[in-house]
Formats: C-alpha cells, sequence, structure tokens
C-alpha cells in the first residue's frame, strides 16, 4: 500500500518525469483491461492534459462527457469540439437539490451533516426508530463509549476512528452515528482534538437552518450516468483528479495508488501526483487547446503583476478567466476563496446564470417531517423542520442559502455579491 511520504517524492519529481510516470500508469490499466477503457472528460483543464497524456498512446480511447446543464456555456462547447460523447442525467440539479440538499461547505462535511440530521429516536416511524438501531442514540454516550473502546480514548489520530463491527464488515448505522459525532464534537471529536474529521464548527449550520444539505449531486449527476454508460459498454475510465485537491483524494491515493485494481469502483487516476502548476506548465509548453472560459495562461509576479511566461522557466502560472470550472453553481469552497470569489465572476462574465443561481427559491412543506419526533435525541437536537427552502422555477434560491451561512459565520463568509 502506498504512503503518504510516497506521495510527496512524486509530488516533487519535475514535470517531465511526472509525465512518464503517468504515462505507464496509463499503459499498466490499458493492458489490464485489455484496451476496454474510457476517459471521462469534464471539459476543464485537468482532463484536458489527461485526453493529451492517453491519446499521445492510444489514440482510439473514447471521451465520455457528463452533460448536467450545470457546466459553463464554453466548456460543453469545448466538449463537442473534442468530440466527447455525452451523456446525461435523471434528475435536473434543482431536483436534486430539493431531494437531497444544496452543496455548500464540502462534500465530506455535506455528507456528514446530511446524515447527522436523520432522525433515529421517533416512536411514529421517523427515518430511523430508536429500536430500529438497537442502542442508546445519546451522541455522547455513544462518543464516549464506543471511540474509548475502541482506540483506547485516543484523540490525536488522523485516521477514522473504528467503528463496531458485524459479521466483520462496517454496518449503516454506525456510519450514521461517526458522522453525527464528528458533527456535535464528542469522543474522538471533541473541541480542541486534532483529528482532520472533527467537524463540530459545522453544528450551528446544522441545527440551525432550513434547507436540506448533502454531498449527493455529483453522485446523482455525473458519476450516475458515467457509471451507466460505462457499464453498458463494459469500459473503465480515466480520471483526471489531482490528490492536492481533497483530503478524500489524497486518502484514496493510499488505500490505491494510480490504478484501483482492487478498489470497489475500478478507476485509473494517473495524474493524481501532479499539482496545478504541473498542468499549467503542461498546457502552456504543449501548446494545448483549453476551454475559452479559462482565458490566456500568464505568469504573475509577487505584485500581481502578468506577463507571458518564459519558455522552458514558466512559473506562478495562472488563467486570466476561471482558475477552476466545475459545476457552476457548486457550492463546495465558495468559503474558501480568497479574491474575487467564482460567484462574483459569475455575475459578470454570465449573468443570466448568476441570477438564475442566485434567484428564486420557494417555502415548502417538508417531506421528511415528523410530527411525533422527539424534539431532542439524548444531548443531540433533532433537525425536523415544517418547512424548508428549495428551488423554484424562478431559480435556485441559493442566495438566501449563502446569506444564512453568512449570518451564523460571519457577513463576508461566502461573498457572492
Amino acid at each position: 500500500m502506498p504512503e503518504k511520504w510516497i506521495l510527496l517524492q512524486y509530488q516533487s519529481l519535475p514535470l517531465q518525469a511526472k509525465a512518464v510516470m503517468s504515462q505507464n500508469r496509463i499503459r499498466e490499466w490499458y493492458d489490464h483491461w485489455h484496451g476496454d477503457v474510457c476517459i471521462s472528460f469534464s471539459g476543464g483543464k485537468d482532463s484536458t492534459v489527461l485526453a493529451h497524456l492517453v491519446h499521445d498512446l492510444y489514440p482510439h480511447v473514447p471521451l465520455v462527457f457528463a452533460n448536467t446543464g450545470l457546466e459553463y456555456p464554453e466548456i460543453q462547447e469545448f466538449a463537442r469540439k473534442m468530440g466527447a460523447e455525452f451523456v446525461r442525467p435523471k434528475m435536473s440539479f434543482s431536483q436534486v437539490i430539493s431531494t437531497y440538499g444544496y452543496p455548500i461547505i464540502s462534500k465530506e462535511n455535506a455528507e456528514a451533516i446530511y446524515y447527522a440530521r436523520r432522525i433515529r429516536n421517533s416512536v411514529g416511524g421517523g427515518t430511523r426508530k430508536h429500536a430500529e438501531n438497537g442502542s442508546n442514540c445519546n451522541p455522547q454516550t455513544l462518543g464516549n463509549q464506543r471511540f474509548q473502546n475502541n482506540r483506547g480514548g485516543g484523540t490525536t489520530s488522523n485516521v477514522p476512528p473504528e467503528t463496531p463491527r458485524v459479521d466483520g464488515r462496517k454496518t449503516r448505522k454506525d456510519w450514521h452515528d461517526w458522522r453525527r459525532e464528528s458533527i456535535a464534537g464528542v469522543g474522538a471529536f471533541q473541541p480542541g482534538t486534532t483529528s482532520i474529521f472533527n467537524k463540530h464548527k459545522w453544528l450551528p449550520l446544522c441545527q440551525e437552518t432550513q434547507f436540506k444539505i448533502s454531498h449527493m449531486c455529483c453522485s446523482i449527476m455525473k458519476k450516475g450516468p458515467m457509471k451507466i454508460y460505462q457499464r453498458k459498454h463494459h469500459l473503465y475510465p480515466y480520471l483526471g483528479t489531482l490528490t492536492e485537491e481533497s483530503k478524500l483524494r489524497e486518502q484514496a491515493w493510499i488505500r490505491h495508488g494510480c490504478n484501483a485494481f482492487d478498489g470497489t469502483v475500478k478507476t485509473s487516476q494517473p495524474m493524481s501526483f501532479w499539482k496545478e502548476q504541473d498542468v499549467l506548465r503542461y498546457i502552456y509548453e504543449e501548446g494545448l487547446e483549453i476551454a475559452s472560459v479559462y482565458g490566456d495562461i500568464v505568469s504573475v509576479d509577487d505584485e500581481n503583476f502578468a506577463y507571458s511566461p518564459l519558455p522552458g522557466l514558466a512559473t506562478n502560472l495562472k488563467c486570466t478567466g476561471c482558475q477552476r470550472t466545475g459545476c457552476v453553481f457548486c457550492g463546495f469552497g465558495a468559503h474558501l476563496e480568497k479574491g474575487e470569489t467564482r460567484f462574483q465572476r459569475l455575475a459578470k462574465t454570465h449573468p443570466k446564470q448568476y441570477e438564475y443561481c442566485m434567484g428564486g427559491g420557494q417555502w415548502v412543506d417538508n417531506p421528511d417531517y415528523d410530527p411525533v419526533a422527539p424534539k431532542m435525541d439524548g444531548e443531540w437536537q433533532n433537525w425536523n423542520p415544517k418547512k424548508i427552502w428549495v428551488p423554484s422555477k424562478e431559480g435556485l434560491g441559493m442566495k438566501k442559502v449563502f446569506d444564512d451561512c453568512n449570518e451564523i459565520y460571519g457577513k463576508d463568509f461566502i461573498r457572492y455579491d
């Protein structure tokens, strides 16, 4: 199994060595599956580099683009120009939000909130009955007892705490309990612990807001239609993801390396150890065409003055347009942006999409409301509003979502206007 220090070594290699290593991983994946492979193509700069690396070896490998309707128009146009085959989700983004929740903060934190909000101690058939899970639902008790028993009371590990096993397998209830405890800040997640999985900061967001929050949009809008395509054609995908983009991707690399031959989901990430500067430099030096929404690639000095990169010495590179594309309306990471944010830029470059994103919204009856659920589950306050905020025909209503976040965490927590 790869280790973190190996990843750090790979990330420090020169660009040419990284390109050679990536193409070695591409060959391994292609040979293992006897050429039954495809490229999961997002239209972004990372997947453009991936397509170039793969097609340099195997020009016939198809590009597959998940047309969610959430991309910049320039990304969709570029995907068509590249000859990608389009697949589409069964649900619209507004339907996903209404059913599962808004994507805000990060995928990991949204997932924790989504499961933490499940009602478990209703006597009237709520989402998760007390009798069904067969344990004390007090998160303080769960935290103190289970985590101390399984990890010796330790609170400094950066590895997810172990949970009880049934027949050697982790149960769904264990995962839900673990997420609630990380939000509640109990057991191994007490405030002041060094665990990166402590999400106590997001407890007010979890309990004080009246809109659903979840991590489901990417799985439904992108991964779902891609999996259907791959199963139908019996193809195994290359993905252009980088470990530096998230902790989850780093953990996945440590478990499987670039090629997840033994993973539950069989995927290849041959550029995992690249950094964004590597991607930009490769595009510039190879003269690759990228989607016009990125603008040009320039070098930037310490005073933020942009100039044309020097051949062979391209450093501190950035795009003059969008730095990242992805889904236009995605709120993941919006609170971390410095300078002009993605939504402030969207208001200037694509005002129609901006108005649809921020405008609209409506109050509706909460389909998960449980009239007989108690207010408290031990020390935990159940999330059980009668009305919730969802998108409307006029728009997604994200202005209210961001305003509520800013009311909790400060007015400039998410800047959008």
